[in-house]
C-alpha cells in the first residue's frame, strides 16, 4: 500500500501545474487503482456505493470498495458516472515503481485528452473494426513501415534530414493504401497515433528511457509484429517529440482534424527527399525480401496455432457472445490478425456487457466475430466448474434454454453473466451467455 501512495503521490508531482503537457494536472482526474478485489479511488466526486473513507493522498480524498465490473482494463472509463483512470495493479504488486508511475499519467491523460481535447479523435468501434482488419500480413506495408520506424529513431537522434525522409515514406505507403481502396487504414492509424501515441510521450515527458523507444521502432512491424496496434504508440509518441524540437508549444495548434503527422509535415524545415532516393538510401528491396519472408513463417504460425486449437489435448471451449456486446479485451502485444472477423489472442482476452457481463480468457484463443455476434474458441487442461446460482456443476442446461446467473471457473477462465446456458459434449464445453 505504501509503494501506491508513493506512486500516486510523484505522478501528482510530476504533473503539476502543465508540466507534461498544457493543462493536464492530476488534481482534477479521477484516478481508480484497483486489483482483483479490491479498489482505490482517489480524487472521485461520487464514490460507489460501499466505499468507504480511506485517508487522503496528494491532498485528495481516497475511498476503497470491491472492485466494480466495468474495472476491466487500464483505460480512461466512467465510474459512477464520472469519467475516471482506470489501473490495473497486478497481484504481486507493481514490479516497477516508476513504470507504475508513468502508467497512472498514461491512463490520466486519456482523461484529459476526452474532457480537454474531446475536438480530437477518438477510438470507437469503428476503430476497433479496422484494427481488427489491418493489413499486417501485407509485406509491402510492413516493408515500407519498417523503412518509417528505423526513419523516425535515426530522427530522434538527431540525424538530419531522416524526419522529412519518414515523411515523404510515410506518404507514399498512405497513397498506396488509399489506391487499394484502404483510406480507413490511414486515417485508424493517425487516429492511434493521437489517442496512444501521446499518452507514451506523456510517459517520455515523465521520465521513460528513450532509447528504449528507439529500440521497439527499430523492431515494429519485422514479419507484421505489432503492426495493427502497439507500434502506433509509439510512432505517435516519436512524432511529438519531434514536434517539441521543431515546434515548440506545438500543442496549442491542436485543432479538429489535425494529425501529428501534419502537424510535423508543416514544421519540419528541410525539403522532402524523392520516395525513390529514400527506397534506395534505405535498402528498401532487401527490407521487403525479408518481409516476404517472415510473412510466410507467419502464415505457418497461424496455421500451427489454429491446428493446436482443433486438435490439441485438453477440453475445447467455445463461448458465444451476442451482438450487443461490444466491449472486447485484449492485450496489444499479442494479437495476430487472421482475416476480416477472424483473430488469435496468444495469452489474454475477454469481453465486457451489460449486467455484469465478464468474460476473461487467459490463453491461445481465436476470436471471431459477425452480424449474429462473437465467438472465442480455446482450450483449457480440465473441465471447469459451472455454478448456475446455488447450483455447482451444472454442467448441461436442456436445449433453448437460458436460466438465470451464470458463473464459470476453470484455471484459465472466468465467467459472470447474468444469463446463459451451457452444453457438454465429448472432451467439449459450450457457453452462451446472454445479458438479461
Amino acid at each position: 500500500m505504501e509503494g501506491i501512495l508513493t506512486a500516486l503521490q510523484q505522478a501528482h508531482q510530476l504533473a503539476a501545474g502543465g508540466a507534461l503537457w498544457p493543462g493536464f494536472d492530476l488534481a482534477d482526474i479521477p484516478i481508480v487503482i484497483y486489483d482483483r478485489a479490491e479498489a482505490l479511488l482517489v480524487g472521485h466526486p461520487a464514490p460507489p456505493p460501499g466505499y468507504e473513507p480511506a485517508g487522503t493522498v496528494a491532498g485528495r480524498a481516497m475511498h476503497r470498495g470491491a472492485t466494480l465490473p466495468e474495472m476491466a482494463a487500464n483505460t480512461a472509463a466512467p465510474v459512477n458516472g464520472h469519467l475516471s483512470a482506470l489501473v490495473s495493479l497486478p497481484d504481486a504488486g507493481p514490479a516497477d515503481e516508476a513504470a507504475f508511475v508513468r502508467l497512472i499519467l498514461h491512463e490520466a491523460f486519456h482523461v484529459f485528452q476526452q474532457t480537454a481535447l474531446s475536438a480530437m479523435p477518438r477510438m470507437d468501434q469503428d476503430s476497433m473494426r479496422v484494427m481488427s482488419e489491418y493489413p499486417e500480413n501485407d509485406a509491402a506495408n510492413n516493408a515500407m513501415a519498417v523503412v518509417e520506424n528505423q526513419l523516425l529513431a535515426r530522427a530522434l537522434a538527431g540525424e538530419d534530414g531522416a524526419a522529412a525522409a519518414f515523411l515523404a515514406m510515410r506518404q507514399h505507403r498512405h497513397r498506396r493504401l488509399v489506391r487499394l481502396d484502404r483510406e480507413e487504414v490511414v486515417i485508424y492509424e493517425q487516429t492511434v497515433e493521437w489517442v496512444e501515441g501521446t499518452p507514451t510521450y506523456i510517459e517520455l515527458r515523465a521520465g521513460a528511457e528513450r532509447e528504449a523507444l528507439a529500440e521497439r521502432l527499430r523492431q515494429h512491424s519485422r514479419g507484421g509484429q505489432n503492426a495493427a496496434l502497439r507500434r502506433f504508440y509509439d510512432t505517435g509518441a516519436a512524432q511529438a517529440l519531434l514536434l517539441d524540437q521543431y515546434a515548440p508549444g506545438w500543442q496549442a495548434a491542436l485543432r479538429s482534424g489535425a494529425t501529428l503527422q501534419a502537424l510535423l509535415a508543416e514544421a519540419v524545415p528541410q525539403p522532402w527527399p524523392t520516395v525513390n532516393q529514400v527506397v534506395v538510401n534505405e535498402g528498401f528491396a532487401g527490407i521487403l525480401e525479408a518481409e516476404e519472408q517472415a510473412e510466410a513463417q507467419r502464415r505457418e504460425r497461424i496455421a500451427a496455432l489454429l491446428r493446436a486449437l482443433e486438435e490439441g489435448a485438453g477440453v475445447r471451449v467455445e463461448v458465444h457472445l451476442p451482438p450487443q456486446v461490444t466491449g472486447v479485451m485484449w492485450d496489444p502485444t499479442n494479437l495476430l490478425n487472421i482475416g476480416p472477423g477472424r483473430r488469435l489472442h496468444t495469452r489474454f482476452c475477454g469481453a465486457l456487457g451489460p449486467g455484469g457481463l465478464k468474460v476473461t480468457i487467459e490463453a491461445l484463443c481465436l476470436e471471431e466475430w459477425g452480424p449474429g455476434g462473437r465467438r472465442f474458441t480455446f482450450r483449457l487442461p480440465v473441465m471447469p466448474t459451472v455454478h448456475r446460482g446455488a447450483d455447482a456443476n451444472a454442467l448441461a442446461d436442456p436445449p433453448g434454454a437460458t436460466g438465470g446467473p451464470l458463473v464459470v471457473q476453470g484455471g484459465w477462465l472466468s465467467v459472470t453473466a447474468p444469463s446463459g446456458r451451457c452444453e457438454v459434449g465429448d472432451g467439449s464445453l459450450q457457453i452462451w451467455v446472454a445479458c438479461a
